[in-house]
C-alpha cells in the first residue's frame, strides 16, 4: 500500500516540477496575447485532443485569424509563438542563424533530409552541397522527361473525357508526378516500377498520420504515441517505403559502378543527364564522409515526397479552380496556344517563361491553397520581435494559409480567386514576404524551379486536350492538414475533349 502511494506522490511532484519549470521558462511570453479560447491550466491542448486533421486545421486557422503580428498557443504552460506579419517573417526567415527546426520535425523520420534537418548549421552545409543538383542544365534536361510522362497521363485521361464522368484529377496527376520524380531523381525509366502504387498508398498513410500527430499535442510524447494503433500503422507503411527506396538506391549504385568513368548515360529520352540520385552519390564519392547511406536515403525520400506531392496538389487545385472559373481557363488556354502554336515549338525554359498569365494563375492557386501551409523554426539564440525578447530554444510557428488571407494585403475578399493580384506591378508593390508559397529566406524550397516547370507542362498538355468542368464551388471545399494541404474530398472534375 505504501509503495503505490509513494510512487504516486513522487509522480505528482515530478509533474508539478516540470509544469513549474515550463511556466517559468515561458514568462517572456507574458507580453504576448494568447488566442482564445484558452484553458487556464492546459492552455489549448484540450481543444485539439481527438480532432481529425480537417477539424484541427480549421482550429489552427481560427486561432491565427486573431493574430496580427504575434500571438501564442499554449501547450500547458509552454508557449508556441505565432508569427503572422510579413515584417516579422522577413526578420526570422532571413536571419543568418535562425535555421533550426523544432522537435516535431523528427516525427518525419528523415533526420538528415533537407526539410527535416534540425540543426541549422548542418543544414547549411548540406544545402550548399545539394544546390548544384538543381542547376539550370539539370532542370533543362528534365523537361522532355516531364513532357513524356505528362503525355502518358493525357492518354489515360482521354478514356474518361466524355463530359459526364466525374474524374478525381488528383489521382492521375499524382501518378504522373510520381513517374516524373522516379525518372528525374532515381533514373528509373520504366513506365511503372513494381510496387509503385503501393508506395503512393503507404506514403499517403504516413502523411495523414503525421499531420494528425503534429496537430494533436497529446501524441507528441514518444512513449505515448508508440502505444497507439497509429504508430503501428505508420511503422508498417514506413517500412514499405524505406525498403522501396533502399532497393532503388542499391540498384543504382551497382549500375553506376558498371558505368565507372562515364559522366552521363543515354536513356529512352535520348537526353544525356545525371539524375538527383546520381548527383548525390557523386557528392558522396567525392566527399567520403559527407553523406552516409542513411543520409542519402533521407535526401532522396525528402526530395521524392516534396516534388511529387506538392506539384500534384498544386496542379489539381489549379484544374479545379479553373473549372470553377471558365473565363480564366479560356484565357490560360489562349496564351498557351499563342506560345505553342504548333508541334514544332519546343518545350524549353524560354518557351515556358512566356506563359506569364499561366504563372499568375499558378501563383494565385498557391496563395489560396499553399501546398505546405505551416512551417516552424526554433530559436538558436535570443531574438527580439516587436520588443519581446524571445530566449533560445523557443518555437516560432508560421501559417502561410493565414498569411495569404490577410485583408490588409490581399483586399477585403481574400478568398476570391483573382490571378490579377500577380500582375508585375501589383507584385512589385507588395511586401516581399507577403507571399511565400515556397517559404522564404535561405531555408526556402530547393526545388521551386523544378516544381514550376512540371506544373506548367502538365497544365499545358491538359488544357491543349480538354476543357475542364466541375459542379463544385469554392465554398464546398474543406481542407485538412497531412503535412501538405489536402482536400477532405476528391478533386472531381469533368473533361471534354478538344479537337
Amino acid at each position: 500500500m505504501l509503495l503505490p502511494l509513494l510512487l504516486s506522490i513522487i509522480g505528482t511532484l515530478l509533474l508539478l516540477y516540470l509544469y513549474t519549470r515550463e511556466l517559468f521558462g515561458s514568462r517572456f511570453a507574458n507580453k504576448i496575447c494568447a488566442t482564445l479560447p484558452v484553458h487556464p491550466v492546459f492552455g489549448h491542448i484540450l481543444f485539439f485532443m481527438g480532432k481529425s486533421s480537417d477539424q484541427a486545421f480549421c482550429l489552427v486557422n481560427k486561432y491565427f485569424s486573431q493574430v496580427d503580428r504575434l500571438g501564442k498557443l499554449l501547450t500547458g504552460p509552454k508557449a508556441l509563438i505565432m508569427v503572422n506579419h510579413p515584417d516579422l517573417l522577413q526578420q526570422i526567415l532571413t536571419s543568418s542563424d535562425l535555421h533550426d527546426k523544432p522537435f516535431f520535425y523528427k516525427f518525419f523520420g528523415l533526420g538528415g533530409g533537407l526539410i527535416t534537418e534540425n540543426s541549422g548549421e548542418r543544414w547549411l552545409r548540406v544545402r550548399k552541397l545539394l544546390n548544384p543538383t538543381f542547376n539550370t542544365r539539370m532542370l533543362t534536361s528534365y523537361l522532355p522527361i516531364m513532357d513524356f510522362r505528362t503525355k502518358r497521363m493525357i492518354t489515360k485521361l482521354r478514356t474518361m473525357a466524355d463530359g459526364q464522368t466525374d474524374v478525381n484529377i488528383l489521382k492521375f496527376i499524382g501518378e504522373c508526378t510520381l513517374e516524373m520524380v522516379f525518372s528525374t531523381t532515381m533514373g528509373r525509366n520504366a513506365h511503372e516500377l513494381p510496387g509503385q502504387r503501393e508506395y503512393i498508398q503507404n506514403l499517403e498513410v504516413i502523411q495523414n498520420l503525421l499531420g494528425e500527430r503534429i496537430l494533436n499535442v497529446n501524441q507528441h510524447l514518444e512513449f505515448v504515441y508508440r502505444m497507439s494503433k497509429a504508430y503501428k500503422r505508420e511503422q508498417s507503411s514506413r517500412d514499405y517505403c524505406n525498403k522501396f527506396t533502399d532497393k532503388i538506391i542499391a540498384e543504382r549504385r551497382k549500375e553506376l559502378d558498371k558505368l565507372s568513368g562515364m559522366e552521363t548515360e543515354e536513356d529512352e529520352y535520348h537526353t544525356k543527364s545525371l539524375n538527383f540520385l546520381d548527383e548525390v552519390l557523386a557528392i558522396h564519392d567525392e566527399n567520403k564522409l559527407t553523406f552516409s547511406d542513411q543520409e542519402i536515403s533521407d535526401h532522396l525520400y525528402t526530395i521524392m515526397t516534396a516534388a511529387h506531392d506538392t506539384s500534384a496538389l498544386t496542379v489539381a487545385y489549379t484544374c479545379l479552380l479553373m473549372a470553377m472559373h471558365p473565363d480564366i481557363q479560356t484565357k490560360v488556354r489562349n496564351e498557351m496556344n499563342e506560345v505553342f502554336f504548333s508541334s514544332s515549338v519546343d518545350i524549353n525554359c524560354d518557351s515556358l517563361k512566356q506563359l506569364e498569365y499561366t504563372e499568375m494563375v499558378i501563383n494565385e492557386v498557391l496563395r489560396i491553397c499553399p501546398a505546405v501551409p505551416f512551417v516552424a523554426r526554433q530559436t538558436a539564440r535570443e531574438i527580439e520581435l516587436d520588443g519581446v525578447r524571445i530566449p533560445k530554444g523557443q518555437i516560432l510557428v508560421v501559417n502561410f494559409f493565414s498569411l495569404h488571407r490577410r485583408t490588409d494585403i490581399w483586399g477585403s475578399d481574400p478568398e476570391r480567386f483573382d490571378p490579377e493580384r500577380f500582375r508585375p506591378e501589383a507584385t512589385k508593390a507588395r511586401h516581399p514576404f507577403a507571399f511565400l508559397p515556397f517559404s522564404g529566406g535561405l531555408r526556402n524550397c530547393i526545388g521551386s524551379r523544378y516544381a514550376k516547370n512540371s506544373m506548367k507542362i502538365m497544365l499545358l498538355r491538359i488544357l491543349q486536350n480538354f476543357e475542364i468542368q466541375t459542379d463544385l464551388k469554392f465554398t464546398d471545399l474543406r481542407f485538412k492538414f497531412e503535412i501538405t494541404l489536402k482536400l477532405a474530398g476528391p478533386h472531381n472534375v469533368r473533361l471534354v475533349k478538344i479537337n
